[in-house]
């Protein structure tokens, strides 16, 4: 396989494993709409069903960010992404990759789903939870556009570097193989 072969399998492994971070969040905040509303119209209006999203909104701020940041582990050592396009990450020295590794690999990704994950937090928190969370609203924006602006410096860390070593492999000693 070239160097370019390579570097686009990576490409299209890391918009699927965006799309699976994406879908984790979504269907917990769907899921717990649809069941917030039906416990909110089954109760006597005590606010019962206004948590239940809540809950089931940080249940999946969990689950995303602990996807992105253990990714490259999850499915048989490899992200789904990786899985689907047959490539794996591996230290610099050819062994398996720990969730440590993986996590400072991917940890500049994670910035919004941190964020996103201190909101869904506070949301528990009754009253000063919803204001604080709220006040949260513009850094998680902001969590979001460094999350996509580290993305395009990533990919073109792949393209450009002769070795195709990105800023995280670079962090975690790390390299992506076959």
């Amino acid at each position: 396989m070239t160097d370019r072969d390579l570097q686009q399998k990576r490409i299209i492994a890391a918009l699927i494993d965006i799309g699976v971070a994406i879908a984790i969040s979504l269907a917990f905040m769907i899921v717990g709409l649809v069941l917030g509303v039906g416990i909110g119209a089954a109760t006597d209006g005590s606010g019962v069903g206004g948590y239940v999203p809540r809950i089931l909104g940080f249940l999946g701020s969990i689950l995303s960010l602990g996807y992105i940041l253990g990714r490259d582990i999850v499915a048989g050592d490899r992200s789904i992404g990786k899985k689907l396009q047959d490539i794996r990450v591996v230290t610099t020295a050819g062994a398996p990759i720990t969730f440590n590794e993986s996590a400072r690999r991917n940890g500049i990704f994670a910035i919004g789903a941190g964020l996103g994950f201190v909101s869904a937090t506070l949301t528990l928190i009754p009253c000063l939870g919803d204001a604080v969370a709220c006040m949260l609203l513009p850094l998680q924006l902001l969590g979001f556009v460094v999350s996509v602006g580290a993305a395009i410096y990533e990919i073109l860390q792949i393209t450009q570097q002769p070795d195709g070593i990105r800023f995280g492999d670079k962090t975690a000693g790390t390299r992506v193989i076959r």
